[in-house]
């Protein structure tokens, strides 16, 4: 029973390691990722007025530095929220995200550290 078991193992296992001969046709090449820098003022204010309407903000809102994101949907954000929220609502902080112009938003997380940021007042 054993001498043929071990040709049958031999058999089995070598078909597994021929599995590498052939290169994967199907695959392609590594795409590098584009590299943008920050997004200029005016495109931060864009985003940021777009967010303030989307998300129907009662004015008047204040703005922390543009930062360098390391998650999320875009390269940069900034954290938006509102001065004097309604008073049967708390206050909403946001994270508003760039890459060269704005590319999306949502209520900030307690990575982005929004709370522990300085903020200024927008016009």
């Amino acid at each position: 029973m054993i001498k043929y078991f071990v040709p049958v193992l031999g058999l089995l296992l070598s078909a597994c390691s021929s599995l590498g001969l052939w290169p994967d046709t199907s695959a392609t090449p590594p795409i590098a990722a584009a590299v943008t820098g920050p997004p200029s003022e005016d495109d931060v204010q864009k985003g940021v007025e777009k967010l303030a309407v989307e998300a129907k903000l009662v004015r008047p809102v204040e703005m922390s530095a543009l930062r360098k994101a390391e998650h999320g949907p875009g390269d940069y954000f900034v954290c938006l929220r509102e001065v004097n929220p309604p008073p049967d609502q708390s206050r909403r902080t946001y994270s508003v995200f760039f890459n060269s112009v704005y590319v999306g938003s949502r209520l900030s997380v307690i990575l982005e550290a929004c709370e522990q940021q300085q903020y200024t007042l927008m016009n």
